[in-house]
């Protein structure tokens, strides 16, 4: 709605209330006149404007940014995409937290920083502190839906908690691990044909597998990519063959997830509603694919954290934005929030970037990102890790570990710790670090009860899996303690020998 030039105080419909009546009938319009949170005459993407935007979330799992024509990738047919890119924000520097499945996905429905939901690695129970997004959402109106992977105790009944999202037992309570992409689709399309036509606004969040490993790509996509650049930070050796042997259907996975979310945007299309509703397209965390001789995620390298960030938000973000400050997982949800014109719980631990998504400032909330992996490849604790515009930092327990200028080391290939001209520049980051994690309530020493966590001790099988010849630390540990438990073995073997056993 809209005031008259003369600036009388009688309501008059425009347009667009005016096309929605004959799409949504009388409900829809009575939404629009009585919904007291979003008053006449507001800024479009504010609090007050007419009808709050639909939100759609549509999230792949194991992508990294750099896979993707609209972040340089020449190696990627993603067309859908980089057009997607052009029509609203690409954000430069997104980053995973704490990269790997599951403190992701709690990190997105909470805001919360992995060492307070308390998710610090796969299978670990959530236990959010605050108000969930889709608790939020749906407690200001919104329908809401939920289509693909889940990862966060997965819900085996109707009782089991799904945080403002629908029951499993309901037909838009998907949670279901499909490596079959067209069957997420189908149920988000059709969630979005059919609550399209109701009085009230939307929620969606769209998660598919791939290109999660397996490495193994849809019928009719790897024989795209029969010639594959390899990235100049993977080493040569079992590092290559392992880019060589994994690229080509990690980047025909990507393709056939292009091909599906022109599908989703094709709905919205059809729906008419396309101009209303917020979109994203990013993934949970990416895959090292031999960068640096490693593999898999929970890396503070740029392959395993940094992921794609697309939004498009017509009535509020310029098309051909590119934001290149630093922008986290918790971050996701009070940003959604401010967009809709709603307000995130006290508690997150995420900053709302909707006023820089708006071009309403030019300084984003904060300048970093805190990133955090207590179960990883290095032993536990693990590393932390900041995340500037021009630099990744990162520490273990007992010392500094990588400093990268990516502004002018892009593929991290100089590490600048041990580097004598920069001993004052790792100084300062270390400090900053330090105080990050105490304002924030992590330490070295917390831990999770519940998970996967075995598999995380030193040299214990996760990390004896990453074998491509690299050191990193925890590695000459490994090595030690195998070549200690071997010649024990070798003892027995010689003692069962002598015993003549």
């Amino acid at each position: 709605m809209s005031m008259n030039d003369s600036g009388s105080a009688t309501a008059m419909l425009d347009r667009r209330a005016f096309l929605r009546v004959g799409a949504m009938g009388l409900a829809g319009l009575l939404w629009d006149l009585t919904e007291p949170a979003h008053a006449v005459g507001a800024t479009p993407g504010s609090r007050g404007y007419a009808r709050p935007p639909n939100v759609l979330f549509v999230f792949s799992d194991m992508q990294r940014a750099y896979s993707m024509g609209c972040y340089g990738d020449a190696n990627a047919r993603t067309p859908v995409l980089d057009a997607f890119a052009k029509q609203g924000a690409r954000l430069d520097a997104a980053m995973s937290n704490t990269p790997v499945c599951c403190p992701y996905r709690a990190c997105l429905m909470s805001g919360q920083y992995a060492h307070r939901h308390g998710v610090m690695s796969n299978g670990v129970t959530f236990r959010p502190t605050v108000k969930c997004i889709a608790e939020t959402f749906r407690d200001a109106g919104y329908e809401t839906g939920y289509s693909g992977k889940w990862h966060i105790s997965p819900p085996k009944d109707a009782k089991d908690p799904t945080y403002g999202f629908p029951s499993r037992e309901t037909e838009f309570g998907f949670y279901r691990t499909d490596r079959q992409s067209a069957n997420v689709t189908d149920v988000a399309l059709k969630f979005i044909t059919e609550k399209s036509k109701g009085p009230k606004p939307w929620i969606l969040f769209v998660s598919w597998i791939l290109p999660h490993t397996p490495y193994k790509a849809p019928e009719g996509y790897v024989e795209h990519f029969s010639q594959i650049t390899i990235p100049p930070n993977v080493p040569e050796g079992l590092a290559t063959e392992n880019a060589k042997q994994c690229l080509p259907d990690y980047y025909g996975m990507i393709e056939s997830l292009d091909d599906e979310f022109k599908r989703i945007l094709q709905a919205l299309d059809q729906a008419g509603v396309a101009d209303d509703t917020i979109v994203v397209y990013s993934s949970d965390h990416g895959d090292m694919i031999g960068c640096q001789g490693l593999k898999a995620k929970r890396w503070p390298y740029e392959e395993s954290a940094r992921i794609p960030f697309l939004i498009r938000y017509p009535r509020a973000i310029k098309p051909g934005t590119v934001i290149a400050d630093p922008f986290g997982s918790p971050d996701v949800y009070p940003m959604l929030a401010g967009l809709a014109g709603l307000k995130a719980p006290a508690g997150v631990d995420g900053a709302d970037f909707s006023p820089l998504l708006r071009g309403e400032t030019t300084k984003p909330p904060r300048d970093y990102v805190y990133l955090a992996m207590p179960y990883a490849y290095v032993p536990w604790p693990g590393w932390r890790a900041l995340r500037t515009r021009q630099y990744m930092y990162a520490r273990t327990k007992d010392k500094p570990w990588l400093l990268f200028d990516l502004k002018n080391d892009p593929w991290e290939k100089r590490n600048l710790v041990d580097d004598p001209s920069q001993k004052a520049l790792v100084r300062e980051f270390d400090d900053r670090l330090v105080s990050i994690m105490r304002e924030t309530g992590d330490s070295w020493g917390i831990t999770a009860t519940t998970g996967d966590l075995q598999s995380w001790v030193p040299g214990g099988p996760k990390q004896q899996s990453q074998s491509l010849g690299i050191d990193f630390p925890g590695k000459a540990f490994r090595q030690v303690e195998g070549d200690r438990k071997g010649k024990i073995k070798e003892g027995k073997r010689a003692k069962r020998q002598k015993a003549g056993v």
